[in-house]
């Protein structure tokens, strides 16, 4: 092998790993945005055409960043002072700029004065925009929401329905 030949490999290996590594910045800025409620960092990082679900709370896919900034919006209405950590983190890129993912949450939060604690997966599609990886497609599977007083070791209705607007 020739050394332009192995300097080619090289940058293209290293160009998969900086992807790889700007991909997860951009899954820790989503969980700081939702955690941190900083709207201006979640919308940097959604594209124009984002198509959000989350399962089974949502009947439809949402598609647009003004109805997933909204949704975001509702979920931090509906909990408060929510953490997240995601883990198992697989990401796949693709050579026309894009990437798909995959990865593990738990998320503790509360809720008129009682804790909640949930987890799940996310399913996602990213897309590079001028540089930055953002995400195009996101499905949040949840697995588990519940109050502490509920428990989670049961397997029927582990998943709470989402909590009703109050009307005022």
């Amino acid at each position: 092998m020739t050394i332009e030949a192995r300097l080619a490999a090289l940058e293209q290996q290293q160009a998969l790993i900086q992807a790889r590594q700007d991909i997860l910045h951009t899954i820790a800025r989503y969980a700081r945005g939702i955690d941190e409620q900083l709207d201006e960092e979640l919308e940097a990082i959604f594209t124009d055409d984002i198509v959000l679900q989350t399962q089974p709370w949502t009947e439809r896919p949402l598609v647009g960043k003004a109805l997933a900034l909204k949704a975001f919006r509702n979920y931090r209405w509906a909990f408060q002072h929510p953490r997240r950590f995601i883990t198992n983190h697989q990401i796949t890129l693709h050579e026309d700029g894009t990437a798909s993912g995959y990865a593990n949450w738990f998320v503790v939060q509360a809720r008129e004065e009682q804790s909640y604690c949930g987890w799940g997966s996310y399913e996602w599609q990213f897309r590079s925009v001028e540089g930055d990886w953002k995400i195009s497609q996101m499905l949040i599977n949840l697995d588990c929401m519940t109050t502490l007083e509920r428990g989670w070791g049961m397997l029927g209705e582990r998943i709470l329905p989402f909590p009703p607007r109050q009307q005022g």
